[in-house]
Protein backbone atom coordinates (compact mmCIF):
# COMPACT_ATOMS: atom_id res chain seq x y z
CA UNK A 1 0.00 0.00 0.00
CA UNK A 2 1.26 3.47 -0.86
CA UNK A 3 1.04 5.66 2.22
CA UNK A 4 2.45 8.92 0.94
CA UNK A 5 3.53 10.65 -2.26
CA UNK A 6 5.90 13.58 -2.66
CA UNK A 7 5.74 15.57 -5.87
CA UNK A 8 9.06 17.38 -5.91
CA UNK A 9 9.19 20.28 -8.40
CA UNK A 10 6.01 19.58 -10.39
CA UNK A 11 6.17 21.79 -13.44
CA UNK A 12 4.71 22.06 -16.90
CA UNK A 13 6.74 20.55 -19.72
CA UNK A 14 4.72 22.69 -22.12
CA UNK A 15 5.19 26.05 -20.44
CA UNK A 16 8.90 25.40 -20.08
CA UNK A 17 9.38 25.25 -23.86
CA UNK A 18 6.67 27.53 -25.23
CA UNK A 19 9.10 30.42 -25.58
CA UNK A 20 11.51 28.45 -27.77
CA UNK A 21 11.66 29.69 -31.35
CA UNK A 22 10.65 26.36 -32.90
CA UNK A 23 7.76 25.57 -30.51
CA UNK A 24 4.87 26.58 -32.81
CA UNK A 25 6.45 24.92 -35.84
CA UNK A 26 6.91 21.65 -33.94
CA UNK A 27 3.40 21.67 -32.47
CA UNK A 28 1.87 22.26 -35.92
CA UNK A 29 3.96 19.46 -37.42
CA UNK A 30 3.06 17.00 -34.65
CA UNK A 31 -0.63 17.88 -34.96
CA UNK A 32 -0.48 17.35 -38.74
CA UNK A 33 1.07 13.91 -38.23
CA UNK A 34 -1.69 13.04 -35.76
CA UNK A 35 -4.43 14.24 -38.11
CA UNK A 36 -3.01 12.13 -40.93
CA UNK A 37 -2.91 9.01 -38.71
CA UNK A 38 0.88 9.09 -38.40
CA UNK A 39 1.22 10.02 -34.74
CA UNK A 40 3.71 7.21 -34.13
CA UNK A 41 6.19 8.81 -36.55
CA UNK A 42 9.28 10.41 -35.07
CA UNK A 43 9.59 14.16 -34.76
CA UNK A 44 12.56 15.92 -36.38
CA UNK A 45 15.80 15.76 -34.38
CA UNK A 46 15.68 19.43 -33.41
CA UNK A 47 12.17 19.11 -31.90
CA UNK A 48 13.22 17.45 -28.66
CA UNK A 49 16.37 16.45 -26.78
CA UNK A 50 15.69 12.74 -27.40
CA UNK A 51 13.93 10.73 -30.11
CA UNK A 52 10.18 11.23 -29.66
CA UNK A 53 7.04 10.32 -31.55
CA UNK A 54 4.52 12.96 -32.55
CA UNK A 55 2.04 11.42 -30.09
CA UNK A 56 4.41 11.65 -27.14
CA UNK A 57 5.46 15.14 -28.18
CA UNK A 58 1.83 16.28 -28.12
CA UNK A 59 1.22 14.51 -24.80
CA UNK A 60 4.02 16.54 -23.25
CA UNK A 61 3.89 19.84 -25.10
CA UNK A 62 0.39 20.54 -26.38
CA UNK A 63 -2.22 22.31 -24.28
CA UNK A 64 -4.40 19.64 -22.76
CA UNK A 65 -1.96 16.88 -23.76
CA UNK A 66 -2.11 13.65 -21.78
CA UNK A 67 0.73 14.84 -19.51
CA UNK A 68 -0.31 18.48 -19.16
CA UNK A 69 -0.98 18.36 -15.40
CA UNK A 70 0.81 21.35 -13.90
CA UNK A 71 0.35 24.23 -16.36
CA UNK A 72 -0.53 27.60 -14.90
CA UNK A 73 -2.91 28.45 -17.76
CA UNK A 74 -5.22 25.52 -17.04
CA UNK A 75 -8.46 26.69 -15.45
CA UNK A 76 -9.34 25.58 -11.93
CA UNK A 77 -11.89 23.20 -13.46
CA UNK A 78 -9.25 21.70 -15.77
CA UNK A 79 -6.87 21.22 -12.84
CA UNK A 80 -9.60 19.42 -10.89
CA UNK A 81 -10.29 17.25 -13.95
CA UNK A 82 -6.61 16.29 -14.12
CA UNK A 83 -5.71 16.14 -10.41
CA UNK A 84 -8.96 15.67 -8.49
CA UNK A 85 -8.65 11.89 -8.56
CA UNK A 86 -5.75 12.14 -6.11
CA UNK A 87 -8.13 13.15 -3.35
CA UNK A 88 -10.36 10.18 -4.09
CA UNK A 89 -7.51 7.92 -2.99
CA UNK A 90 -7.78 9.24 0.58
CA UNK A 91 -8.72 5.82 2.00
CA UNK A 92 -5.36 4.36 1.02
CA UNK A 93 -3.20 7.38 0.19
CA UNK A 94 -3.04 9.47 3.34
CA UNK A 95 -0.60 12.23 2.37
CA UNK A 96 0.53 14.06 -0.76
CA UNK A 97 3.27 16.65 -0.50
CA UNK A 98 3.42 19.17 -3.35
CA UNK A 99 6.91 20.64 -3.04
CA UNK A 100 7.29 23.52 -5.48
CA UNK A 101 10.62 25.18 -6.16
CA UNK A 102 10.18 28.95 -6.33
CA UNK A 103 13.34 29.42 -8.40
CA UNK A 104 12.79 26.48 -10.72
CA UNK A 105 14.69 27.10 -13.94
CA UNK A 106 12.04 25.18 -15.91
CA UNK A 107 9.21 27.48 -14.82
CA UNK A 108 8.95 30.72 -16.82
CA UNK A 109 9.51 33.86 -14.74
CA UNK A 110 6.05 35.30 -15.49
CA UNK A 111 4.33 32.45 -13.63
CA UNK A 112 3.29 33.08 -10.02
CA UNK A 113 4.64 29.79 -8.70
CA UNK A 114 3.28 30.27 -5.17
CA UNK A 115 -0.25 30.80 -6.51
CA UNK A 116 0.17 27.81 -8.84
CA UNK A 117 1.28 25.62 -5.92
CA UNK A 118 -1.87 26.58 -4.01
CA UNK A 119 -4.06 25.88 -7.07
CA UNK A 120 -2.52 22.42 -7.55
CA UNK A 121 -3.11 21.51 -3.91
CA UNK A 122 -6.67 22.84 -4.03
CA UNK A 123 -7.41 20.78 -7.16
CA UNK A 124 -6.08 17.63 -5.50
CA UNK A 125 -8.18 18.22 -2.37
CA UNK A 126 -11.43 19.26 -4.07
CA UNK A 127 -13.02 15.81 -4.20
CA UNK A 128 -12.02 14.53 -0.76
CA UNK A 129 -10.93 16.98 1.85
CA UNK A 130 -7.32 17.43 2.80
CA UNK A 131 -4.93 14.86 1.35
CA UNK A 132 -2.46 17.20 -0.34
CA UNK A 133 -0.43 19.94 1.30
CA UNK A 134 1.93 22.51 -0.15
CA UNK A 135 5.59 23.03 0.58
CA UNK A 136 6.86 26.13 -1.16
CA UNK A 137 10.64 26.55 -1.31
CA UNK A 138 11.16 30.09 -2.67
CA UNK A 139 14.93 29.82 -3.26
CA UNK A 140 15.03 26.22 -4.53
CA UNK A 141 15.81 25.31 -8.12
CA UNK A 142 14.37 22.29 -9.92
CA UNK A 143 16.58 19.62 -8.33
CA UNK A 144 17.06 21.40 -4.97
CA UNK A 145 20.76 21.90 -5.60
CA UNK A 146 20.51 25.66 -4.96
CA UNK A 147 19.13 27.61 -2.02
CA UNK A 148 20.35 27.17 1.54
CA UNK A 149 18.63 24.43 3.50
CA UNK A 150 16.07 23.45 0.87
CA UNK A 151 17.15 19.81 0.69
CA UNK A 152 16.96 19.50 4.48
CA UNK A 153 13.52 21.11 4.57
CA UNK A 154 12.23 18.82 1.82
CA UNK A 155 13.68 15.66 3.38
CA UNK A 156 12.30 16.69 6.77
CA UNK A 157 8.79 17.13 5.34
CA UNK A 158 8.95 13.77 3.53
CA UNK A 159 10.13 12.13 6.76
CA UNK A 160 7.13 13.61 8.61
CA UNK A 161 4.81 12.16 5.96
CA UNK A 162 6.33 8.71 6.27
CA UNK A 163 6.05 8.73 10.06
CA UNK A 164 2.53 10.18 10.24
Amino acid sequence: MIKAVALQAPCSDREGVMTESNYEKNIKYARSLKLSGQEMELMPRDAFWAPITAKRFLDLQDRGGADDFFSSDLSDEELVERLGHIGLLHKTLKHVLVAFSGSDEYVPNHIDSLALTERLVEAMNTKSGCVAKALYLPTANHNLSEGDGNIDIFVGEVSKLLHA
